[in-house]
């Protein structure tokens, strides 16, 4: 356990000097097993820097009851205030669309921290199917390994989740700078190919809603 937060910290802290280190052992590994130096193959230098889904996510998952404390802390001081306010007369009839929302927010908080390892499950499938679009796009054979080191190594922003009120937007930032270092750093992607992919969601996005509005348009024409 200890090594495993080590390693977590170590990516936190580390992002560019552990994916340079990562695709530098592959390359020699692959560079020995092309010589057929089977017998310099070690598997603790094989494994070392190999990041787990499960380990990375499990520590994350940390971070996010963290966060959720802070919030169910949040929600009550907000709803200690609202009563008060009630009580002196401010606001009246408050107090049911209070408590509605409320059991929303709890849900909502229950919902982020029990599924969180499907979130984070799902959020890795996404990247590695956005990584690997542009892989082929940009004519980059991917190493199977080294795009799960790459999404993996993304969770760390998970640990930015500690800092209240501004912990979930710099967890948003963070990720996506993550991945950043490791498809430049680690898939050798250039700087600009590497910008592409990280903000690619954002245009998937755009492009959609320029559809639904071209599509629209389309069909109030026709009425």
């Amino acid at each position: 356990m200890n090594e495993i937060i080590y390693n977590y910290i170590d990516c936190l802290l580390h992002p560019v000097r552990n994916h340079q280190a990562i695709y530098t052992r592959r390359t020699e590994l692959e560079r020995m097993k092309k010589g057929r130096l089977f017998a310099l193959v070690d598997d603790q230098f094989k494994e070392k820097f190999n990041l787990d889904f499960v380990s990375y996510a499990l520590t994350s998952w940390l971070f996010v009851f963290v966060s959720a404390i802070y919030s169910l802390v949040f929600l009550h001081l907000g709803l200690q205030l609202s009563e008060s306010l009630i009580e002196s007369g401010y606001f009246p009839g408050i107090n049911l669309s209070s408590l509605f929302q409320k059991k929303i927010m709890l849900m909502g908080l229950l919902f982020e921290v029990v599924f969180f390892p499907l979130t984070a499950w799902v959020y890795v499938k996404f990247w590695r199917i956005i990584i690997s679009f542009f892989g082929s796009i940009f004519d980059k054979d991917i190493d199977e390994t080294a795009l799960d080191d790459v999404v993996n190594n993304s969770l760390v922003g998970n640990f930015f989740l500690i800092i209240p009120v501004f912990g979930k937007l710099l967890k948003q930032i963070s990720s996506v700078l993550y991945i950043f270092f490791g498809v430049k750093h680690n898939l050798r992607f250039t700087t600009i190919q590497s910008v592409i992919v990280v903000f690619s969601p954002l245009l998937f996005v755009a492009i959609f809603m320029l559809f639904i509005a071209m599509y629209t348009m389309l069909v109030i024409n026709l009425i």
